[in-house]
């Protein structure tokens, strides 16, 4: 009998640990709309489908006061303080288990249904898209490879020219065909590096591995803002 004791604390242990969370998560704001009550996650990369199934079943289990639950999965970058808003990488919609619709196709870690959809890149597109290396590219300097979900593109950042002193915005499509090619001004204004984009004053800045762009509109606040690397 003794022989079974390490076997079953062994199992215990597993599915006490078993809706655990793969990756850390951060609930940054949560909101009620129309009897729903909406979550904002924060997470801190590009996870899978699995990793996100296992987040909303944490987060499901700790909130079982709600019969109708939406997670939006957000990736770092992302600010409340953006004119052009947050973006959403995916999504976990919970229904009322008497109103589990079609499209209710996912069980999480404890048999509740739910709907999950990526709004933006998959893990595996992602990285297909920061595999993209333009012909050139290996003599130049590249500052960053920034993904953008809402155009569904990726922009290559890289300097050139005698003692690199010139900087370039590559902007290439899902196939990795060149959609805009930029030289951008660059200036600096009270103390902030700007790289202007267009002659009504659009202009980007780039600290610390985020790219924020700014609109010519409102030039003193983010519109976007995206992480290299992701």
């Amino acid at each position: 009998m003794k022989k079974f004791i390490p076997l079953l604390l062994i199992v215990c242990i597993y599915i006490g640990c078993s809706d655990k969370p793969t990756s850390p998560y951060i609930i940054l704001k949560a909101v009620k709309t129309t009897g729903t009550e909406k979550f904002d996650v924060q997470v801190y990369g590009r996870l899978s489908k699995q990793q996100l199934v296992a987040i909303a079943s944490k987060i499901k289990k700790d909130s079982s006061e709600y019969d109708n639950l939406q997670l939006d999965y957000l990736l770092p970058g992302n600010s409340y303080k953006n004119l052009g808003g947050i973006t959403v990488y995916a999504t976990a919609t919970y229904h009322d288990a008497k109103k589990v619709t079609e499209a209710d196709t996912v069980m999480d870690l404890h048999d509740n249904r739910l709907k999950f959809e990526f709004i933006g890149f998959t893990p595996n597109e992602a990285k297909h898209l920061l595999s993209f290396d333009p012909k050139g590219m290996e003599t130049k300097t590249v500052l960053g490879k920034f993904i953008d979900d809402n155009t569904q593109t990726i922009s290559i950042l890289y300097r050139e020219g005698k003692e690199e002193q010139q900087v370039f915005i590559l902007e290439l499509d899902t196939a990795g065909k060149v959609v805009s090619a930029t030289q951008p001004l660059e200036v600096t204004h009270n103390g902030i590096h700007k790289l202007v984009i267009s002659p009504k004053g659009d202009y980007c800045t780039l600290e610390n591995g985020t790219l924020t762009m700014y609109s010519s509109d409102d030039p003193e606040k983010p519109y976007r803002s995206l992480k290299a690397g992701i």
